[in-house]
């Protein structure tokens, strides 16, 4: 299982939580997020993180020309907006994480549509008009639903220290993915939480 933390806007941060254990750093490069990063800070992170963590960029609604010129930096890049199969066809499986909100069993549909493909998704809780990051825990009763394709997702959605046993002992995911609980202020990580977090998750993994 790999663990994401995500929402990252400090070099420092990078490096700590690289060293902590995580297998993948998100950066968000969409400008309306209060954890927006332009692409030259991107790059510095990028430099300051173990060979062993992944960057993962999160963008919404970008073009294919700027989602090329991201992955030559960013390892892999989150597609967080309204960009359907044939959009995300144009990248490599290893490349892309197609991110979607689940609101309903309608949403389940679009989930399948993706891993069928062979693509990771990750499921985030739904919240009108936001993009993700929001804090909002995932329905449980739809991510039971979703059980049956957890080989190729990673959860997101309000994840916690205390809530992280209680969410895992529904399925055995890809990946999971945290951020805004385990912060100080949007962009500013809280190491020891994330230190905590990345402990249980081990534990809970073995």
């Amino acid at each position: 299982m790999i663990i994401k933390i995500c929402g990252i806007t400090e070099e420092n941060q990078a490096k700590e939580i690289s060293q902590l254990g995580a297998d993948y750093i998100g950066v968000v490069l969409y400008q309306k997020s209060p954890r927006f990063i332009p692409l030259e800070k991107v790059k510095k992170i990028k430099n300051s993180i173990s060979d062993k963590t992944k960057l993962v960029a999160v963008v919404v609604n970008s073009s294919e020309e700027e989602i090329k010129e991201i992955l030559k930096i960013a390892d892999i890049v989150q597609l967080h907006g309204d960009e359907d199969i044939n959009f995300v066809k144009k990248f490599p499986k290893n490349k892309v994480i197609k991110a979607l909100r689940i609101k309903d069993e309608e949403d389940i549909k679009k989930v399948e549509e993706f891993i069928k493909e062979g693509y990771i998704v990750l499921v985030d809780a739904y919240k009108e008009g936001e993009y993700g990051g929001t804090g909002k825990r995932i329905n449980l009763e739809l991510l039971e639903k979703l059980k049956p394709f957890e080989k190729n997702i990673i959860i997101s959605g309000g994840f916690s220290e205390e809530n992280i046993g209680e969410i895992l002992s529904i399925m055995k995911p890809f990946g999971i993915d945290a951020s805004s609980k385990l912060e100080i202020k949007p962009g500013l990580k809280d190491i020891q939480k994330i230190k905590n977090f990345i402990k249980i998750a081990r534990e809970l993994q073995n």
